[in-house]
């Protein structure tokens, strides 16, 4: 070789994170280097016949975006929004990042461009959740105009806090070309126009299910027209309007909305400005409905003649079982009125009444009214000037009544004696059909008591606990012999000594698997915290509300999450937190794959808040499959050994059980005993060692004596064997 020839440099190869085409042109052609075609057919299957129950489970053969998502993804973080898969085969469209605004990103236009084709075009595509700042779409203004949602997007959230009115108005535009299943707008002020498109789409369409329209600047005039159009509709069951102004008139529309409507089952018309007026023309519709379950019209005013007028109506109603009339100055005299109520009732199962100053009496006269009902199971009560009378009418209750499930109470210890407070806990311990409670206890006599019952208790289920004083560390001791209550919530400031006491409690407890911590802790009381969470072994659900997430609290959750492997989701309130401590926190669930939410406040710019996300994707995607293994019994490894994985899981029972009911099958434990014996039975061809069935039998002629042949088994003594063994124990 010539000294003066010069060598060929080797190429580098080109990081394609690096060269995300900002245009569309290109677009094409970035995605063929992955072997990707952005206007490819959706793959998704239909399992109409499956889900009807006619005939055997199907393979769902899911679409192949599925598979592919995180090319997808590595668009949309820029945007601050994700594909996510949190159902077999199905993805959702989610904003995670509110506060930024794609039209500031080089990627907008792409970004505007990929969504649209999915929405469009992939049945894989259920739902769908706008939450950004400023405008995306508008970007792309022609295929905005003509955006038609694919037949099988189910639910739409547009969250318009943020947003500018031209994006919002046009996705509500998109939105009424489909064939939705839910309709949900927020913090929005919708235009006249908006509403009239709304009541068209209502009267017309023959999909949606539920509407909900919160805090959208609604006025009478345009919940009258909303109302009318509901009345000829005849599949919405689900209606919320919240935070708009129902009025009087309003309410009478309702009225004759509850007349002639056949379909709606819950209306939720919270702080609506209905009144004592509106209450009474609701209640006299209500004598009529046999079709509504719950109706929640919460601070809106009513008074003691409103609610009279709804207690009334109840007597003679057989088909309300929720009622929620909270915050709604109904005083002691519409407490009477409800206790005449409960008295002759057979059909309401939860009634809130809280913050109603329904004082001693009204209180003792509802309680008293509950020992000869034999329906109602959840009662709320706090905050309605609670007092001795009070507390020992609730004692009463909770020694008579055998039908109650929860209770919503307040305990003072500053009574006159202790005598209510004993009668009341003694009640509780001895109560076997109370399954939760809620309670406001103030002092530290109170608690104490409080504490001691949870020791003797058997049968709660669930308990929450507010609080101001410094009790929660033998509120903690006592949940560490108690062996029934499998979901707490605390809401109250925490210490570090209140930390080290919940670590202590995590690290003895068997039967706790939910935690809540509604106030803001601290980072040394969260990473007391967390050392006891990495010794448990039951709690699958925590969450605590922080106001950043320091390297030192990042690093105490990481080393917990290293061996813990029960817990599945957290959420911390969507806290601040630095690059390098999202780094710490994402190597903490790098080989975690129980780990399946995670509620942090994630950045667009940040690489580690998008590997954080993308090793959530993973873990949801391999329990996706385990369902899916699980309800179509596939001869798949990689189906086996995510259920081998997650099975004993509460969230996979969880996630399993809802997946099951919406196919028509049994439960989660039954369907998980079958996938078990599904396994035993194909053992050999799940792992891949042969590719028919085995079948067991003799040999035609004789072998030496004490020679073990594999076809001398039984069937039976196959299964035992095959019963020590996981399917990640084969390796070809």
């Amino acid at each position: 070789m010539s000294t003066t020839m010069k060598r060929k440099r080797p190429q580098k190869q080109a990081d394609p994170e690096m060269k995300k085409p900002t245009s569309v042109r290109t677009l094409k052609t970035y995605f063929r280097r992955f072997d990707l075609d952005v206007r490819e057919p959706c793959t998704d299957t239909d399992f109409s016949d499956t889900l009807a129950g006619v005939g055997p489970p199907k393979r769902q053969h899911g679409c192949w975006l599925i598979k592919r998502v995180g090319v997808w993804n590595r668009f949309l973080e820029n945007i601050g929004v994700e594909l996510r898969q949190n159902r077999p085969g199905k993805l959702s469209v989610y904003t995670f990042a509110p506060q930024c605004d794609p039209s500031l990103s080089d990627y907008g236009l792409v970004c505007a461009t990929l969504l649209g084709e999915l929405l469009a075009i992939h049945r894989c595509i259920y739902y769908v959740h706008c939450g950004y700042s400023g405008h995306l779409f508008t970007l792309k203004p022609r295929m905005f105009d003509h955006l038609v949602p694919n037949a099988a997007l189910e639910q739409f959230h547009l969250d318009g806090q943020m947003m500018t009115r031209d994006e919002a108005y046009g996705l509500i535009r998109a939105m009424v070309r489909g064939q939705l299943l839910s309709i949900q707008i927020s913090n929005l002020q919708l235009r006249q126009c908006d509403v009239t498109m709304l009541s068209d789409y209502v009267e017309s369409t023959a999909s949606l299910k539920e509407l909900s329209l919160v805090e959208v600047g609604l006025k009478v005039v345009d919940i009258v027209a909303l109302f009318k159009a509901l009345q000829c509709s005849k599949t919405v069951e689900f209606i919320k309007l919240e935070i708009n102004t129902v009025g009087i008139r309003g309410a009478q529309q309702f009225a004759k909305l509850l007349q002639q409507n056949k379909t709606l089952r819950s209306a939720t018309l919270q702080r609506a400005r209905l009144q004592a007026k509106g209450a009474m023309a609701i209640a006299s519709a209500l004598t009529e409905n046999t079709t509504l379950i719950a109706l929640r019209i919460a601070s809106n005013g009513i008074g003691p003649t409103g609610t009279r007028a709804l207690a009334d109506a109840l007597k003679i109603n057989n088909s309300l079982m929720v009622l929620d009339l909270r915050d709604n100055a109904m005083g002691a005299e519409g407490a009477h009125a409800i206790a005449d109520m409960l008295a002759v009732n057979a059909k309401l199962e939860e009634l809130h009444v809280c913050g109603n100053a329904i004082s001693d009496s009204g209180i003792v006269a509802v309680a008293e009214s509950l020992l000869c009902n034999k329906t109602l199971k959840v009662l709320s009560l706090f905050a309605n000037g609670f007092g001795e009378n009070g507390v020992a009418a609730l004692a009463r209750l909770l020694s008579g009544n055998e039908t109650l499930q929860r209770l919503n109470a307040t305990l003072e210890s500053t009574y006159g004696g202790r005598r209510p407070l004993d009668a009341f806990t003694d009640a509780l311990a001895s109560n076997k059909t109370l399954r939760g409670v809620q309670l406001f206890v103030w002092g530290s006599p109170a608690m104490k008591q409080l504490s001691h019952t949870l020791r003797l208790t058997e049968t709660l289920q669930y308990l929450c606990v507010c609080t101001s004083g410094p009790e929660i560390e033998q509120l903690c001791s006592a949940l560490e012999t108690n062996q029934s209550i499998q979901e707490v919530e605390i809401n109250c400031y925490l210490n570090i000594e209140d930390g080290a006491a919940l670590a202590r409690l995590f690290e003895a407890t068997t039967t706790i698997r939910a935690v809540t911590i509604t106030k803001k802790v601290t980072t040394m009381c969260l990473i007391r915290i967390f050392h006891g969470l990495a010794k448990n072994k039951s709690i699958w659900w925590f969450s605590v509300q922080c106001g950043s997430l320091r390297m030192s609290a990042c690093t105490a959750i990481a080393a917990a999450l290293e061996v813990n492997r029960t817990l599945c989701c957290m959420t911390f309130g969507r806290p601040s937190a630095d690059e390098a401590s999202l780094s710490v926190l994402g190597a903490g669930i790098a080989d975690n794959p129980m780990i399946q939410m995670m509620g942090l406040g994630y950045s667009t710019s940040s690489s580690a808040g998008f590997k954080i996300r993308e090793r959530l994707r993973r873990n949801m995607y391999m329990m996706m499959q385990a369902i899916e293994f699980v309800l179509a019994h596939t001869v798949g490894r990689l189906g086996a050994e995510a259920f081998e994985m997650y099975k004993e899981s509460t969230f996979f029972h969880q996630e399993l059980g809802k997946a099951g009911a919406s196919r028509g099958r049994p439960s989660a434990l039954s369907l998980i005993r079958e996938a078990e014996r599904f396994i035993e039975d194909n053992y050999f061809r799940i792992t891949g060692v042969v590719k028919e069935e085995i079948v067991c039998v003799r040999p035609a002629r004789k072998r030496k004596k004490k020679v073990a042949m594999f076809d001398q088994l039984n069937k039976y003594c196959l299964k035992e064997v095959l019963s020590y063994l996981r399917v990640s124990d084969v390796r070809l």
